[in-house]
């Protein structure tokens, strides 16, 4: 049997094809033999396990974990519970999971072009191949991405494996041990010791930063799995981001169905009882917008305008709710719209009640033209008259999608680590929010020729489509736009509508991307913890060491200034690492 096994960090995506890949010579987490791994509690930690086929196909391969034992304390263990609930978003016990990789094959003919996603001297180094993405439960269908794995010829299999963990301070730190076991049926082929090293310090629950996902028309892909949004809403916590898109951010003000979301808000959703585990029990959502992109909530008189706007700042002042609400005005703004955002913010603004205080935001550079309607901008790009006008008047400047090399890019050709840059560069010019405009595009948008298609998630790669047409003042130049894996960071885990498709998990199925948007908002705690144990400037340079220019310091036609190497982001890690325990000692 000629197998190959070994193990690479996080911050790579190993393609199907790619068996010269330079890491299976070492990493940040494996010297040839042995998996190291480092963290604190209260953190997911990851890495992959890659087989690699011979000249035959394999069948029948199974990659489990055993749990991680402190090397001298015996009873601190993390483990999964004997017992885990059949829902696969109950993260109750689930402390150690293993997936498998699902590649997408981008023809060279079909790699995204620049567009909207890169500027032309910033390309991903993958515009072509076998690219993972999908991460398939080890219980889903065989042959579909369930254990036994089939592995083609020549080929490489990923496994993703996830280790969150638990914020009791009873575990103690220092080193944790167990096994990573690759087998075929009941044969062994490799056992790969694992080595985690727990740092005495745990992230915090509370996320630091603002990052939000829209997601929307999920039902129909499970009509039998009531409360389905409630299974999105428990993988993107763990993950450490809000779900936007929900029936209330589009509803007008109704102080009852508020009162059935409550528990979203001030977290009491978010507990052990309702099936979540991880970080943030017991924390409420962060964002919320009256009205997802430019939803008309508010009305269209006037009077009424005020009236509603009224109701939506009581409310949310009345509560003390810590996070960030805003009336999502408009989305995109082409100058034609520009008197119209006048209009409307004046009306608001004019309110004698608590109404005048509701915070607009639209998508969009900072905007001369409309300087005064709005409070929130949230540009594609961060331009340096954005940020010198907002540091003037205490606008909020947030940023969204991706556009390497300003900032992190999304589409499926995009590199692992670009999802965990867009943190870092927050922490770095201090921009707390985060917006990815879809996270759940299996049905496609109103848009372009695909409009309100249900889409082959699984197997064709492109997943935004639009045709510009006399909108170069926007959209770029006139003709077709795609994007591959746009839109994407959950997919289905039923398929009625590609039968051949349907997993046979009935919730959502997570991504290399989302693990990676994931890592980046955790790296963005390390950076906090330090900040307050008073490390501050020490941070600020390892963060400029790690993406030396980006926002609206990005040199025009210049290559993205951060490293792609997924060892040299855990080397910047563990740095910050090393600063948060230095800075406890010191308290000490």
């Amino acid at each position: 049997m000629e197998l190959s096994v070994w193990a690479v960090n996080d911050g790579e995506k190993v393609l199907k094809e790619d068996l010269e890949n330079p890491n299976r010579n070492g990493n940040s987490v494996w010297d040839g033999s042995l998996i190291r791994l480092f963290g604190a509690r209260n953190e997911t930690v990851a890495f992959q396990v890659i087989v690699e086929a011979g000249s035959t196909e394999v069948a029948g391969l199974y990659v489990e974990m055993s749990e991680l034992v402190h090397a001298e304390f015996g009873e601190c263990r993390i483990e999964n519970a004997a017992t885990l609930d059949e829902d696969p978003s109950n993260s109750v016990g689930r402390r150690i999971e293993v997936f498998t990789q699902h590649y997408l094959y981008v023809s060279p003919d079909l790699g995204t072009a620049p567009q909207w996603f890169y500027a032309e001297s910033a390309p991903p180094l993958h515009r072509s191949g076998w690219i993972p993405d999908a991460l398939i439960p080890a219980d889903a269908k065989p042959r579909l991405g369930g254990q036994p794995v089939h592995i083609s010829p020549r080929s490489n299999q990923g496994f993703w494996i996830d280790v969150y963990v638990p914020r009791e301070a009873s575990l103690k730190p220092g080193i944790y041990r167990g096994t990573v076991t690759v087998r075929r049926g009941e044969e062994l082929v490799a056992k790969l010791p694992v080595e985690l090293q727990l740092y005495d310090f745990a992230l915090p629950d509370e996320n630091h930063s603002v990052t939000f996902v829209y997601a929307n028309e999920i039902d129909e892909y499970f009509p039998d799995t009531p409360h389905i949004r409630d299974r999105l809403r428990r993988m993107a916590h763990r993950h450490r981001f809000d779900l936007v898109g929900s029936d209330v951010h589009n509803h007008r003000f109704d102080a009852e169905v508020l009162e059935q979301y409550a528990p979203y808000l001030d977290g009491s959703f978010f507990t052990r009882e309702n099936g979540y585990e991880g970080p943030g029990e017991h924390v409420g959502e962060g964002v919320f917008p009256v009205g997802m992109y430019g939803g008309k909530v508010l009305g269209s008189e006037p009077a009424e305008i005020q009236r509603e706007a009224d109701k939506w700042v009581d409310y949310f002042e009345s509560i003390n709710w810590p996070g960030v609400y805003f009336s999502y005005l408009i989305d995109e703004p082409l100058p034609a719209k520009y008197e119209w955002i006048n209009a409307q913010a004046a009306i608001i603004h004019a309110s004698e009640g608590s109404g005048s205080r509701l915070p607009l935001l639209t998508t969009r550079k900072f905007t001369p033209e409309i300087k005064d309607a709005i409070d929130i901008w949230c540009a594609h790009t961060v331009d340096p008259i954005s940020v010198q006008q907002c540091a003037e008047t205490g606008d909020r400047l947030w940023f969204y999608n991706g556009y390497r090399p300003y900032h992190g890019s999304i589409i499926l050709e995009s590199e692992a680590v670009d999802m965990r840059v867009n943190a870092w560069l927050r922490w770095r010019y201090g921009i707390e929010g985060y917006f990815i405009w879809h996270g759940t595009h299996w049905r496609h948008n109103h848009q372009g020729p695909r409009g309100r298609w249900n889409q082959n998630v699984f197997h064709y790669p492109v997943t935004f489509m639009y045709v510009a047409k006399d909108e170069s003042a926007y959209y770029g130049e006139d003709g077709v736009h795609f994007g591959n894996g746009d839109g994407l960071l959950f997919y289905p885990g039923r398929d009625p509508f590609f039968r051949e498709q349907d997993r046979g998990i009935n919730g959502p199925i997570s991504s290399i991307r989302m693990k990676n948007l994931r890592r980046g908002i955790q790296d963005y705690e390390y950076l906090w913890l330090a900040s307050m144990g008073g490390s501050r400037a020490e941070a600020d340079a390892i963060a400029k060491a790690a993406v030396p220019t980006g926002m609206h310091e990005t040199v025009a036609g210049a290559q993205a200034s951060w490293s792609s190497n997924g060892s040299d982001w855990d080397s910047y890690r563990r740095s910050v690492a090393e600063l948060i325990v230095a800075s406890a000692v010191d308290l000490k």
